[in-house]
């Protein structure tokens, strides 16, 4: 290769440096104020009140060194502010007057409504949470179940620095598909068919630590629970609450649970058995007799039996059956609660069955979609569960049980 050649590669590799422009709007870490949780409340003045979970730099580092522990004692990791405007920035700019660093919320990992401001609406407050580019659409949120967002943050957690992302382990914990609320609201929000739900969590670890307290007072209370779910109709305004159970229910039913336990009583027999499932569906098949809607769901589960105080002998094929049954049963019965309940307290599709007849039924969907929460309310819906159990564990009856005992 001659000089001239290799001398025009060389300026053919170096001149795109000089024209690639610097990143303009940087920030540094010192700089910056993060926070990882979010809260959203009603201003007493009717406009936005937003709260948000700082964390300290400097206090993580120390808790860091000391082996972990909890985040709230002297010297927690972290400190809440607030903001009130009439708008979320003009929240966030108030808010900006108490901090020396700016506000970065690009770590964001959870967003807290309260009740009241949930009851009148959150239609008007999202806007900001999708236009940003700097913020996270896989975001959960959650609803104060009888508080408020600010009183949440306030909070302390014992096994958590940051007591806020405690809320998201919980969440966890009981088989729940995480970072993915943000963008199911928005994409329920904008649906024709569904209505959004959303998880709901409330202060204090057992509800009889708030009896007697006023709604206001959290002031002693330590940690959080989830409180079950929050059901929404179009125009974002909270309907009411699914306890735990029922929330299970629905988000089995739209696929949104990974891990499941699901305890029965065994008829004739005295106990109960409990199957531990890891691979959980759901399907939903709409169906019409003449104008007559139906849907059939059907409820998908594996998994292995982790206990049984029965006295039946689980090496026996048919008294598996007989658990498997009595489990398909209690199931059945308890799904299909929760639909009657959600179709005759709320009135609201939040199951998806909308999105099945649109998908399924197009042209039978554009006469019913001007009308959808009627013709939801008045579908007529059956349940099956189709539960399979692939391991029993290392004994077949209870090891307490004398032979003579044992059903075979």
């Amino acid at each position: 290769m001659n000089w001239s050649r290799r001398g025009r590669l060389i300026l053919a590799a170096i001149l795109p440096l000089f024209l690639t422009t610097g990143c303009w709007d940087s920030s540094e870490v010192n700089d910056l104020a993060l926070e990882l949780a979010w809260g959203i409340d009603e201003a007493k003045d009717k406009g936005i009140l937003i709260s948000a979970q700082v964390i300290i730099p400097s206090q993580i580092s120390s808790v860091q060194g000391q082996g972990g522990g909890s985040g709230g004692g002297p010297g927690k990791p972290y400190f809440v502010v607030s903001g009130a405007g009439r708008d979320t920035l003009d929240a966030v700019q108030q808010m900006q007057t108490k901090l020396s660093r700016l506000v970065f919320r690009g770590h964001r990992r959870i967003i807290v409504i309260g009740e009241p401001l949930a009851r009148k609406g959150i239609k008007d407050v999202l806007d900001t949470y999708t236009r940003d580019p700097n913020l996270k659409l896989r975001t959960d949120v959650f609803i104060v179940k009888e508080g408020t967002a600010k009183d949440f943050l306030k909070v302390s957690y014992p096994l958590e620095k940051i007591p806020g992302l405690g809320a998201l382990k919980e969440y966890d914990q009981i088989g729940s598909l995480q970072e993915m609320g943000f963008i199911n609201l928005m994409i329920s929000a904008a649906s024709e068919e569904s209505c959004s739900a959303l998880p709901a969590v409330a202060v204090g670890f057992d509800p009889a630590d708030q009896e007697g307290e006023g709604r206001q007072d959290h002031s002693n209370a330590k940690g959080f629970r989830i409180a079950g779910t929050g059901i929404f109709d179009k125009d974002l305004k909270l309907l009411g609450f699914l306890n735990g159970n029922e929330a299970r229910a629905l988000r089995w039913i739209n696929g949104q649970l990974r891990k499941l336990v699901v305890t029965a009583t065994v008829p004739q027999v005295n106990g109960y058995a409990s199957l531990e499932m890891n691979k959980i569906g759901s399907k939903i098949q709409p169906m019409f007799q003449g104008d007559k809607l139906k849907f059939q769901v059907t409820l998908i589960g594996e998994g292995m039996i982790r206990e049984n105080n029965t006295n039946l002998d689980l090496t026996k094929l048919h008294n598996i059956a007989r658990v498997k049954d009595a489990l398909e049963k209690h199931v059945e019965e308890r799904t299909l609660q929760t639909i009657t309940k959600v179709q005759k307290e709320y009135g609201v599709d939040v199951f998806g069955f909308g999105e099945t007849v649109h998908r399924k039924h197009l042209s039978r969907w554009r006469s019913l979609k001007n009308d959808w929460n009627k013709e939801f309310r008045e579908a007529e819906v059956s349940v099956k569960a189709n539960l399979t159990i692939r391991r029993i564990g290392v004994t077949g009856p209870s090891l307490h049980l004398q032979e003579d005992n044992i059903q075979k």
